[in-house]
């Protein structure tokens, strides 16, 4: 902020009066509207003061002024006791109102002010956008009564002003009141579509591109079955011992940098990330979008993060990784509407899970499916068959490196 232009500085200062540590981000972007709208109110009403001084509106002209004088204590105020918002906000309105009512009265009536209570629907507004919604209904039933009070005072009082023609005064009455509503309305819709993009930002981040655009058309359960995917289970070897010595931050800080890590291997593959639990990692190619080279994907994303953390520390330590691959025909979809994510089911899941679980430290466990599938492009080693849990023994394969590998 130091390097910033002198305008942007004092800009952002004005802005930020009755900000406040925690301060709700709703509340702050209103509080900043609200507050440049008193600041060029004010600016503009000292016009308005030396315009009424010369036309002999004495009385209109002195008012205004003391509500001029009297704006920066308020927003003093708003400084020192920001969370007394609502209470300081209503305060400016209520004597704004009083001006406005005074004009009102002195110049004989609606018309004859110059519209000048049309304002209250900017008090109506900013009420909308800094306070509540039930503030600003009750600032709207204020706003009623004080037209009703413009239209009768007419027939009650006989002015102390008469101006020839108020055309003008209203004209711009009308401008300037339409130019708040205007920012309050663009404030609205910058709100809304920035929380709409954050949105769906965080729900594209949780579920696959198809399958958030399938929920927000208001699908209540989505269930898709693939007859080709591959998926592959990762898990740190010897985890749990090694994260009994660790500090809670050190521990979800390992886990983030070596998933982190992983989640940009897969986004360069195109394939889905399906979850993590604790410090396993579980990754899909073929769903939600099916492809004919699943199993090659998943066999490049193994090599990748088997190498990655071969031959790189992560916070100071040396990892291995148990990895399993397996590939045929899953469930995938949604359940439930809270906490939901994206999951897959079926037997090639289970078999996944258990070529990662019956792995050995550092290497990479496939399946016979996928071995089929990858055996002309990529160096499998038959690992000779394995007792797999819920299963009779099963053939597997270690994944060793790529056929065109120059080491090969």
């Amino acid at each position: 902020m130091a390097g910033a232009p002198f305008w942007r500085r004092v800009l952002d200062g004005v802005l930020s009066i009755g900000s406040y540590p925690g301060e709700p981000e709703t509340q702050a972007g209103g509080r900043r509207v609200l507050v440049a709208a008193l600041v060029v109110g004010t600016l503009l009403n000292i016009a308005t003061i030396i315009s009424d001084f010369n036309a002999g509106y004495t009385l209109v002209a002195a008012v205004n002024l003391v509500l001029v004088v009297v704006t920066p204590i308020f927003l003093e105020a708003l400084r020192r006791r920001p969370h007394r918002l609502a209470w300081i906000i209503n305060g400016i309105f209520v004597l704004v109102l009083a001006v406005q009512l005074l004009e009102t009265t002195v110049y004989g009536g609606l018309l004859e002010s110059g519209l000048v209570v049309v304002f209250g629907l900017a008090f109506t507004l900013g009420a909308l956008v800094a306070i509540s919604l039930k503030a600003a209904v009750w600032w709207f039933v204020v706003f009623a009564a004080s037209v009703v009070y413009a239209v009768v005072i007419a027939s009650l009082v006989d002015p102390i002003y008469e101006v020839s023609d108020p055309t003008a005064d209203a004209a711009f009455n009308l401008v300037a009141t339409g130019v708040l509503v205007l920012a309050a309305l663009a404030y609205f819709a910058h709100q809304r579509d920035r929380f709409q993009r954050r949105s769906d930002h965080l729900l594209h981040n949780i579920l696959p591109n198809e399958i958030a655009d399938r929920l927000k058309d208001g699908r209540a359960m989505i269930a898709d079955d693939f007859a080709a995917a591959s998926v592959l289970f990762a898990d740190v070897v010897n985890f749990t011992p090694m994260s009994a010595g660790m500090a809670p931050a050190e521990l979800v800080g390992l886990l983030n940098d070596v998933f982190t890590s992983f989640d940009g291997f897969v986004a360069a593959l195109g394939l889905e990330k399906i979850k993590t639990v604790g410090d396993e990692y579980m990754v899909a190619a073929g769903v939600p979008r099916p492809r004919a080279d699943h199993a090659h994907a998943i066999a490049e994303l193994a090599l990748r993060i088997r190498d990655h953390v071969a031959t790189s520390e992560v916070a100071g330590r040396r990892l291995s990784l148990r990895i399993g691959i397996n590939s045929g025909p899953v469930t995938a979809g949604i359940i439930g509407t809270h906490k939901f994510a994206y999951d897959l089911w079926g037997d090639t899941v289970n078999t996944a899970s258990r070529m990662e679980s019956e792995g050995i430290p550092g290497a990479i466990q496939v399946s016979p499916a996928t071995y089929e599938l990858i055996k002309d492009a990529y160096v499998c080693e038959a690992r000779g068959r394995i007792p797999v849990k819920g299963k009779l023994a099963m053939e597997t394969y270690l994944l060793a490196s790529r056929r065109d590998d120059p080491a090969v």
